[in-house]
């Protein structure tokens, strides 16, 4: 569900606190008198891209979804990096289905975010990283693997501090069959977070998946000196060993 951020004019303490009230208003529901400060705004800036984001919530709010992407259209058409604008149009796109409008509109207004340097903005950054994490599990579950690659490696840039992205992107390369570069994945984890359990969990079970079922106790075993009553890896230990017995 969409809902009005606190976007600010930086420039004008006033418009900001315009803009606030405005988002009062949508929040309790007084949608007349929200619109009238709305086009009072627009009125007085033609060219806010805030504005037409603000009147974009106002339609989505009261179910018109056809002026609610006009307007977050225009609003990035006025100012390509206005985040919240984005966030808003894709989060609509993947309510109604639209997986590649979702993507597309990502790809148009988050260029800068993606090569920006880690710490520069990193609420916006997650903000992002959410929504390409978002596709990615999309793209994943109707196994178009390749998309779905890409789309946990802009994650990953966005959120470095999200490991468990790069648990499933090692899934992804997995079922694309490049088994080679899902082990380098999990490997690189664990060598980089060596306490971060799940990296190695998801690693022996991808050796397991290959048939090397000592290489799998050998990773599931390392988590039980760490952490002993780690239920996952005893339970996968057991398994491997009664596999490895009956033959």
């Amino acid at each position: 569900m969409l809902e009005p951020s606190k976007t600010q004019n930086k420039n004008s303490i006033s418009s900001s606190t315009y803009d606030k009230q405005i988002q009062s208003l949508l929040m309790k529901g007084d949608f007349n008198q929200a619109e009238t400060m709305i086009r009072d705004k627009l009125e007085q800036e033609p060219d806010s891209a805030d504005g037409f984001y603000l009147l974009g919530v106002l339609y989505y709010f009261q179910g018109k979804i056809a002026q609610t992407v006009e307007n977050l259209r225009k609003a990035l058409s006025l100012d390509p990096k206005h985040t919240d604008a984005a966030i808003c149009l894709s989060v609509l796109f993947n309510d109604i289905g639209k997986y590649d409008e979702a993507k597309k509109v990502f790809e148009q207004a988050n260029q800068s975010v993606v090569h920006k340097k880690v710490g520069d903005d990193q609420g916006i950054d997650r903000k992002f990283a959410v929504k390409h994490l978002e596709l990615a599990d999309l793209y994943f579950r109707y196994r178009r693997y390749d998309e779905a690659i890409e789309e946990y490696g802009k994650a990953t840039l966005l959120d470095p501090s999200a490991l468990e992205i790069r648990i499933r992107r090692a899934k992804a390369f997995a079922k694309k069959g490049f088994i080679t570069r899902a082990l380098q994945e999990l490997q690189q984890l664990k060598h980089e977070y060596p306490l971060f359990s799940p990296s190695r969990i998801q690693l022996g079970l991808l050796h397991y998946s290959q048939g090397n079922v000592l290489d799998a106790e050998l990773e599931w075993e390392s988590i039980l000196e760490i952490e002993p009553k780690n239920r996952e890896a005893t339970a996968y230990l057991k398994m491997a060993k009664q596999s490895r017995n009956k033959h």
